[in-house]
């Protein structure tokens, strides 16, 4: 009888911490849903609501890829972030359990993300260790830098950035 109670015991803890990954998961999907929407909004990108779709949020980090990391124009930013998108569904379908959908999922979603971490850096080398840290930290990286990205473009369109970066409030 005492085996049945551990194995009980364990299956609470176990019960408790799906629950609590789960709701630690919804949270940081409504985070960064929000700072991609409002980052998307002021960079006037298009369809900014699929910050909230999984693979939305592939779409709009790959059109932030134009001017960033390829030539201004070279590439429609829609055909980009398309692209992210499809690749990003392969990717989750071909997943052979759920652990590789999962490290597959924030592999590519760091990739995508690389154009707005390199629009907030302005700095390559800078923009690809974030993605990095961004997939060790299976994406809270991006939470935080979504949001210092969307306080700076707010900062942006308050007052005029000199070189030092401080904002001119007197014009």
């Amino acid at each position: 009888m005492e085996i049945f109670g551990l194995f009980a015991g364990l299956a609470i803890i176990g019960i408790l911490l799906a629950i609590f990954f789960f709701l630690l998961g919804i949270v940081k999907w409504l985070l960064q849903g929000y700072f991609l929407f409002r980052v998307a909004e002021k960079k006037n990108l298009d369809i900014p609501l699929l910050g909230f779709v999984p693979f939305g949020t592939f779409y709009l980090g790959g059109q932030m890829y134009d001017g960033h990391i390829t030539e201004r124009g070279q590439f429609n930013p829609k055909t980009i972030g398309l692209v992210f998108a499809i690749v990003g569904i392969v990717i989750y379908i071909m997943g052979l359990s759920i652990g590789d959908i999962a490290i597959s999922y924030v592999l590519m979603e760091s990739i995508a993300f690389l154009g707005i971490f390199k629009a907030y850096t302005k700095n390559l080398g800078v923009a690809a260790l974030l993605a990095l840290l961004n997939f060790v930290t299976a994406g809270i990286a991006a939470i935080i830098i979504l949001f210092l990205y969307n306080r700076k473009l707010e900062e942006d369109a308050f007052g005029i950035i000199d070189e030092t970066g401080e904002a001119d409030k007197s014009i």
